[in-house]
């Protein structure tokens, strides 16, 4: 009743009339105010400057190929002469009100291309933006995964560099198990296991601590990129306050860098993260705000797609390790800091949960470990060589 009444209310002006409903409607509408074009030798974008957010979708047509973006929720309030465009991949422009509040633009394309599209937050002074991507279909085809696609002109005619961080160190154990395991040991011997084996398959690996000394997150990440990593790895061992609990997890980082709604993952990313803060990608030499958005964003993306993929391909090789069980079934997503360099691909593999009494002794094992060495290094070399750079 008094949410009843709150809503009659609302519906009032100060002198006591009742708004029409069309100017409630109109009042909720996203305005477009501008739309520009930004070519590269690799994609085109489109970009929509907004003053909100606003709900849309794509969809591609051939023959002739062309691209419809719908629009919702939205008031169009740009110039027309700004739909006439001389590109060589975007044609004619179109624009349809299909209802009131909703559009449709059709983007006329004088190649094939394959779309992509997602929204920028307003940073920098800069108002939200639609960006719509635009790449040739040729190279998209290049492979199945344009997440792989994108690292094999990146590494071709050269060895990948994997960066391994061996989890906590020095005055940081980590967790610590029921026969007095340290996290931070077994990392370690791991970790110096598995350049070993990366190093014999053809890789070229380093190490972000090579003794029992204490390595803050960020100085972490700046080694792999001093390295100039293509991917990175951390490598974990898990606790939890149920003892049962157990298998091996891969993570990712999310997309909004924050951990799911899931108690044991919060916990686990407040654990890992309460070591220090992490830095971001030092963007101060483009001059343009707005192009240091779309590049960081752009290349958070990328490093979130080809780390998503990496980290399929991990887990589908530690799922045949006969000794091995796996927590989840899939890679998880979560805000872990030291995942956060948007400009490489990043991993952490929980390889059993020290609290568990039989992973714990488990992970011990030399066997045990060359077995997980064996399932990292073999997950790599498939996806190098789906994108035939083995």
């Amino acid at each position: 009743m008094v949410r009843r009444d709150l809503l009659k209310a609302l519906l009032f002006t100060a002198s006591g009339l009742v708004l029409p409903v069309p100017m409630l409607e109109a009042r909720a509408l996203t305005r477009i105010t501008h739309l520009r074009l930004w070519n590269s030798s690799e994609q085109t974008r489109l970009l929509f400057d907004l003053d909100g957010k606003l709900p849309y979708s794509i969809k591609q047509l051939a023959k002739p190929d062309r691209l419809l973006i719908e629009l919702r929720q939205v008031e169009w309030a740009m110039d027309p002469a700004l739909l006439h465009i001389e590109d060589p991949v975007v044609g004619e422009l179109h624009l349809t009100r299909i209802a009131p509040g909703q559009v449709q633009l059709e983007c006329e394309l004088k190649r094939p291309m394959v779309a992509n599209a997602y929204l920028l937050h307003s940073t920098n002074g800069k108002p939200p933006r639609l960006v719509v991507e635009l790449q040739p279909k040729e190279n998209m085809e290049e492979d199945d995964d344009p997440a792989r696609a994108s690292l094999v002109a990146q590494t071709r005619g050269r060895e990948p560099v994997i960066v391994i961080d061996p989890g906590h160190g020095g005055e940081d154990p980590g967790a610590i198990g029921h026969a007095g395991t340290y996290e931070k040991h077994v990392t370690l011997e791991v970790g110096r296991k598995l350049v070993r084996a990366l190093n014999g398959a053809g890789f070229r690996s380093h190490l972000t601590r090579s003794d029992d000394y204490f390595v803050p997150l960020r100085k972490r990440v700046s080694i792999a990129r001093k390295h100039g990593a293509d991917l990175f790895v951390s490598l974990h061992a898990d606790a939890f306050r149920i003892q049962s609990a157990r298998g091996a997890s891969v993570y990712c980082l999310s997309d909004r860098g924050k951990p799911e709604p899931d108690r044991a993952l919060r916990s686990l990313v407040e654990r890992e993260n309460s070591a220090d803060l992490i830095g971001g990608v030092d963007l101060g030499q483009v001059a343009d705000p707005e192009l240091r958005d779309i590049l960081m964003d752009l290349s958070q993306r990328d490093a979130r797609n080809r780390a998503l993929a990496y980290g399929n391909s991990l887990l589908s090789s530690l799922k045949k390790v006969p000794s091995l069980r796996i927590h989840f079934r899939g890679v998880k997503q979560a805000g872990f800091a030291v995942l956060k360099a948007p400009d490489i691909p990043s991993v952490l593999v929980e390889m059993a949960f020290l609290s568990n009494r039989d992973e714990e002794l488990q992970l011990r094992r030399t066997e045990h470990q060359e077995a997980l060495v064996r399932a990292l290094t073999i997950g790599t070399q498939s996806f190098f060589r789906s994108a035939s750079l083995a």
